[in-house]
């Protein structure tokens, strides 16, 4: 039993951090768009991934344990690189290099269900990462009217 709530933990965690670099990513990026409606929808995706780490800190909760933080080296290069790789680009190009993270997230989550569902992860557990794909996917379909 308690290998299993191990393996929840460790998969909640590799969930909030999923999230979690898409807040820090976001909060970059949004100070180079132009495009109002890019803004706001944006915006909006950072909110449901805020609510998204709330809902896996809950059940981290459930679990006795709390969320691990991303390392500030890992933080502080993922500004970094968005830094870079939003400098000098237009409203669609950066449209473009969210719809790519939005995938990169869903794939991530996919390979780590893959591999957790076998492990007997709680099914609390693998609807948060289900939902955190549905959002990843959902988030790349509203950025298409902005390429």
């Amino acid at each position: 039993m308690k290998e299993k709530q191990n393996d929840n933990i460790i998969f909640l965690n590799l969930l909030y951090k999923n999230a979690a670099m898409g807040i820090i990513s976001i909060d970059i990026v949004l100070k180079k768009i132009e495009n109002e409606k890019l803004a706001k929808l944006i915006s909006e995706q950072k909110e449901e991934y805020e609510s998204y780490c709330e809902m896996v800190q809950k059940v981290l909760i459930k679990f006795g344990a709390k969320e691990e933080e991303i390392s500030k080296l890992k933080e502080l290069s993922t500004k970094m690189m968005s830094e870079a790789m939003t400098m000098g680009k237009s409203d669609n190009e950066i449209a473009k290099m969210m719809m790519q993270g939005n995938e990169r997230g869903a794939l991530e989550v996919q390979e780590k269900i893959n591999l957790y569902e076998k492990e007997n992860i709680d099914e609390e557990v693998l609807e948060l990462a289900r939902k955190l794909i549905a959002t990843e996917e959902h988030n790349r379909e509203e950025l298409k009217q902005f390429l």
